[in-house]
């Protein structure tokens, strides 16, 4: 190989003109540097492509699956019907019918003697309702009404309902009972001869 600038013959393997000096890369350096270059492109490439395929293939099976769930539930009825039930909240709605002080509630019976106790109705119904109640003794199967009524309740208030009730005739345990009519629902207490 000859030196381009003053046609001094290199021997090979050199790199560096004896004569001027000058500097020679070989082409064997040269191919050396392009097939590190090319080796560290495809490794980069390489890595690119694993990164990509791992971001993109869960993106992939997740828009699958959404709308695979979409077609799902647009054509079965049931699957929209279920997930239309698991994905809204309700509101849990009742009533509660408690005697207040129940600790204080009549135990015995006396004869002729004015006997009362309260009770509560609490509206958790998410609307304002009209509640019918009906109070009774019950002797032996058999009912006598000591009261009847209805009496409106806001949402989310209460109301506290004091009966006043005589047992004219001699009994030895009596049932009284409190009933929502509409709501079938019902509490109770007993009392029995001194």
């Amino acid at each position: 190989m000859q030196c381009p600038e003053c046609g001094t013959l290199i021997k090979k393997g050199y790199s560096v003109c004896d004569n001027c000096k000058f500097k020679i890369k070989l082409a064997i350096e040269i191919n050396k540097e392009k097939d590190k270059k090319e080796k560290k492109d495809s490794k980069t490439k390489k890595i690119n492509n694993k990164l990509i395929l791992r971001i993109l293939l869960p993106l992939f099976i997740v828009a699958c699956l959404v709308v695979g769930i979409f077609f799902l539930a647009n054509y079965v009825p049931s699957v929209k019907e279920a997930l239309i039930q698991a994905t809204t909240k309700k509101l849990e709605t009742f009533t509660e019918l408690y005697f207040e002080d129940h600790l204080s509630l009549p135990r015995e019976i006396t004869l002729f003697k004015e006997n009362s106790f309260k009770f509560t109705i609490h509206n958790i119904e998410d609307n304002n309702m009209e509640y019918p109640y009906e109070v009774y003794i019950e002797v032996n199967g058999e009912s006598q009404t000591i009261d009847k009524g209805s009496i409106l309740i806001k949402n989310n208030e209460y109301k506290t309902i004091t009966q006043n009730f005589i047992i004219g005739t001699p009994i030895q345990r009596v049932k009284i009972v409190v009933n929502l009519t509409d709501k079938n629902q019902q509490i109770h207490f007993w009392m029995g001869e001194e």
